[in-house]
């Protein structure tokens, strides 16, 4: 929770407000020079309240951007798109993305967190690359294609990610030694959590036809996977089977039957370790229709068997409890 004293600083004028609301302000329109300047001072992250009052021109700039919106709304047009951000939402967008933001009115206060792609990066290496989703969208957000890309995390009845917002504004409004540290490490732990939880945020990326087909059968699986096939999904966007296997294949390296099998394989370790089904039950909850191919295939990803894996977190839990 936000403390109070930080919860009045936020809704205070600043002095650039003020000269905003007395007319006396001129915009600085070099605003990619003027931010770069001011934000990159040896620093990863720099986290600021947005002016209220004023409009915000089209621009784009050299960092990744999240904004969050800690009361009220903020209006703006990304990448074309126009977009409405309500309380406690949060916006992704990467460097080549440009948008416009229509002035805040007095009960919209907005933070921003302006990122330095290099830690954006290091990010990306720690998480798993068996999440097709998270690193197709990663790939895009980290700026590899070099396009736009922005995802829009409708986030705010969520009370860990509003919990973790809360904690990285607390700890910029205090006087803590090692702020900047402790800054940088929740500023990770946040976009690890929204990214973790990407498959099921309602968000938007902005791509090509191409890329937001491969999207579209990407969550097609990941909603799907107990009795998705191929050709149900190329029914479903109106394209043969043979282009929509190429364009797998194209963005993500593996073929409809392998994300399929990856996908599957994910939710039978979820249940082995969260649930205590019966192996048999997994087996007819992840959609195998043949046991002895599900025991061949867990194999093969793990190196041990599916009783042995389950035996060895019972084993783990038991230590973890002693």
């Amino acid at each position: 929770m936000l403390d109070a004293n930080v919860h009045e600083e936020l809704t205070s004028y600043t002095d650039r407000e003020l000269s905003l609301l007395s007319k006396d302000f001129k915009l600085n329109h070099v605003f990619t020079k003027r931010v770069k300047r001011q934000f990159f001072q040896d620093k990863h992250i720099y986290i600021e309240k947005q002016s209220r009052f004023v409009n915000v021109p089209l621009h784009s700039h050299d960092y990744i951007e999240l904004v969050y919106v800690y009361s009220g709304q903020m209006h703006q047009v990304v990448n074309g798109k126009p977009v409405v951000q309500n309380k406690g939402e949060i916006m992704l967008l990467n460097q080549f993305a440009q948008h416009e933001v229509e002035a805040a009115d007095d009960n919209d206060i907005i933070i921003n967190f302006i990122i330095e792609p290099e830690f954006f990066g290091r990010l990306i290496s720690l998480f798993d690359t068996d999440n097709l989703i998270t690193e197709f969208i990663l790939s895009s957000i980290n700026g590899k294609k070099r396009l736009g890309e922005h995802i829009h995390f409708k986030v705010g009845e969520n009370k860990e990610i509003q919990d973790s917002v809360s904690k990285i504004i607390n700890e910029i409004y205090g006087d803590n030694s090692l702020k900047q540290i402790r800054v940088n490490f929740l500023v990770g732990l946040l976009i690890t959590e929204l990214l973790s939880n990407v498959e099921s945020s309602d968000y938007y990326v902005s791509m090509n036809y191409c890329e937001s087909l491969a999207v579209t059968v990407l969550r097609y699986i990941e909603d799907n996977y107990r009795t998705a096939s191929l050709k149900d999904i190329s029914n479903k966007i109106n394209q043969p089977n043979y282009k929509v296997s190429r364009l797998l294949k194209s963005f993500t390296g593996k073929t409809f039957s392998e994300i399929l099998l990856q996908k599957r394989l994910e939710q039978s370790v979820y249940l082995l370790k969260h649930t205590d089904y019966s192996i048999i039950e997994i087996i007819n909850m992840t959609g195998y229709e043949n046991a002895s191919h599900f025991y061949k295939v867990f194999r093969d990803k793990y190196q041990v068997s599916v009783k042995e894996f389950r035996d060895n977190i019972k084993l783990d839990t038991q230590d973890l409890a002693s």
